[in-house]
Parts: C-alpha cells; structure tokens; sequence
C-alpha cells in the first residue's frame, strides 16, 4: 500500500488534478408571436499541472475536455437561431477553442481576489473554479460578449449559413424579432445533446470540416467572412 501511495502521490505531484466547469447559456427573444428563448450547458475540464511539474518549470494550465452544443432558439416559421460554440474575435485570429459564455461575467479578481504570481498561481486558479462551482453565480450577459449567431436558409444544408446580427434580428427574422435578453450562470447539470435532430448533417461528421467549403488556394483570415471560418465543431463539441 505504501508503495501505491507514493506512486499516487508522485502521479497527482507532476500530472496535477483536473476542475470542471459547466455553464448555460440562455437567449431570450421577443417576437409578435410571443417569446421565446433557447439555452445550452457547455462544459470545460482544466487541468492545473502538479506543484512538482511547475516547479522544471512546466506551468501552464491546459484544457483537457470541451462538451457543449450551440444554443438553439426556434423561432416557428420564421426560422432557427443558433448561438455557436465560436468566439468571433477568436475565431478571427485563428483560434479554436470552444467559447465559454462565463469568461466575462465572472472574473478571477470577482470571485477569488487578485490573481497570483509563480507556480501557486495556478493552485488560485483552481480554487477560483472551485468558488464558482460552489456559488453557481448567474449574470446578465453583454450581448458583445455573444458568441457568433447564425441562421440557415436551410437545415440541411451547412453551407447555407447567414450570420445574424444581436442588435439587429428583425434584419434576418423579420420585423419586431429582437433579443431582449442573454444570461449565463453556472450549473451541475450535464452538457447538453441532440442538436442532430435540427441539424442533421451533424450526424454524418466524423471531422470538423468548414461549414463553407474553402476556395481553391490559401487566403489571409482578414479576406474571409465569419461564417467562412465555422466548422462543424462550432455546433457540436466533444472532446476528448
């Protein structure tokens, strides 16, 4: 026993332990025919490398797990609205991690006071998490801090996707759509599934192409639009 113990400890020393955060994201939208609103739970695992691994020098905190689906407001005949799992600003300078809607709303110096130097920095990080997980905070989101929104002329088809505006959906949904609200706040419940259902393209992937097939040749970020940027893994993320 004694042996496994320490094989545990020097294990849990230089690999470091895992915190997850789950979070929902909820739009509501204001329509002639009523309200409604559409929200998902995303889940992030991070991973705070062992005081005996930060100590050669190997610091950095890694995501190890992203589950989550895109938002889905429907809208009845007038169509579908989707939040992304894609931050645009990120997704612009060629980024590709999954967007999480608690980033803004609940800072490290909010909820567990100023952030540390050095390798227990990280051990403050962690129990910020842990802090958010305990309270389960919930906060109006800025609807700059949006990740992107988009429609399809058609569902089943990817590359028919439109970017809609949050200052302006009566512009893709017709007149007197506009979201009133968003608001994130974290959650245990399980990240949410089945978004192959509204998406049924989504059920044949077995990669993350672009949802608008590149042109021939390679092309600066700054010449493509948004939606040329998506992929499949803007809607459905699962990883590992």
């Amino acid at each position: 026993m004694g042996v496994v113990a320490m094989i545990a400890f020097g294990w849990w020393g230089f690999r470091g332990e895992t915190t997850t955060l789950r979070s929902r994201l909820t739009l509501v939208v204001e329509t002639p025919e009523g309200e409604r609103s559409g929200s998902s739970v995303s889940q992030l695992t991070i991973l705070a490398p062992g005081r005996l691994n930060r100590a050669i020098g190997f610091s950095s905190l890694s995501t190890t797990g992203e589950q989550g689906e895109a938002v889905v407001v429907d809208l009845g005949a007038r169509g579908v609205l989707f939040a992304t799992l894609a931050d645009e600003r990120a997704l612009r300078s060629g980024g590709s991690g999954m967007y999480n809607a608690a980033r803004v709303p609940f800072p490290q110096t909010k909820f567990h006071g100023e952030v540390g130097e050095g390798i227990w920095a990280k051990d403050d990080y962690t129990a910020y998490l842990e802090e958010l997980n305990r309270r389960k905070p919930r906060a109006e989101l800025p609807f700059a801090d949006l990740p992107v929104l988009v429609r399809f002329r058609d569902l089943s088809d990817p590359s028919s996707v439109v970017q809609v505006s949050a200052s302006d959906l009566a512009g893709s949904f017709g007149p007197g759509v506009t979201l009133q609200r968003a608001f994130v706040e974290i959650t245990d419940d399980p990240p949410t599934t089945g978004i192959e259902a509204r998406l049924p393209w989504l059920v044949r992937a077995k990669s993350s192409p672009r949802l608008i097939p590149s042109p021939q040749g390679i092309r600066p970020l700054s010449e493509a639009s948004t939606v040329e940027l998506l992929s499949f893994d803007d809607f459905r993320r699962r990883f590992p």
